[in-house]
Formats: structure tokens, C-alpha cells, sequence
């Protein structure tokens, strides 16, 4: 990212394939001086942090709780003799300063998710 604010003069926005990039890209701007829309994926507890300070516009929510619950109830279907569908569906949720307090909790805080909502019909 430094290297990036050296050789532009203008960054209009940055899209970081994490949240750890994205906390990079805050520090390199924030060295420099510079601003500019960070999003990021992932709305890990240090994104969700970022993203209440300010610093951070916004982050996709991979949501490996869910996506492990998820697995870990497939595999007991499984070992149970149950159909297990083909597809599941996690519907992605951006993160902003909006709808943050939800990802603001600590992992034991967060309800488990419902196996229905996410199958696919």
C-alpha cells in the first residue's frame, strides 16, 4: 500500500481481499496522511473494530461461525443416515457502521444459526 500512496497521487478507493489488508492499507494511509474508502471481506472482530472507529467503510462478512456450524451439522446428518442437500446457501451481509453492533459480540455471544434458513429449496 505504501508503495502504491508513493506512486499515485490520487487512490480514490480500496477494496482489500481481508480485513488484516485492509488494517495494513489504514496504516500506510494514515502515515501519509491520506484518506480514502477502505472495504474490506471478512468483518473479523479487528474489522468490526476499524469499522466503529471510523477507518474502515465497510467489510463482506464471510461468516466462518456460521459456515463451520453449518458443516459441523451437515457431518452429523451425514453420520446419521440423513439427506444432506447439495447446496447450502450463506447469503453474504455487508458490514457497516449501520449494522455493526450485531458483529460487535464475542463468538460465544452469538446464536447458533438455524440449519433451515440456509438450506436451499
Amino acid at each position: 500500500m505504501g508503495a502504491l500512496l508513493r506512486a499515485h497521487a490520487q487512490i480514490d478507493g480500496v477494496l482489500a481481499a481481508n480485513d488484516v489488508m485492509a488494517l495494513g492499507a489504514i496504516e500506510a494511509m494514515q502515515r501519509c496522511h491520506r484518506t480514502a474508502p477502505i472495504v474490506a471481506v471478512n468483518a473479523t472482530p479487528d474489522g468490526i473494530k476499524a469499522i466503529r472507529n471510523g477507518w474502515l467503510l465497510a467489510s463482506a462478512a464471510f461468516d466462518a461461525m456460521t459456515l463451520a456450524a453449518l458443516a459441523v451439522e451437515a457431518a452429523v446428518r451425514v453420520l446419521r443416515g440423513e439427506l444432506v442437500p447439495s447446496t447450502l446457501i450463506l447469503p453474504v451481509e455487508i458490514v457497516d457502521g449501520r449494522n455493526c453492533e450485531a458483529w460487535d459480540r464475542p463468538y460465544a455471544a452469538r446464536a447458533l444459526p438455524d440449519w433451515h434458513r440456509f438450506v436451499a429449496p
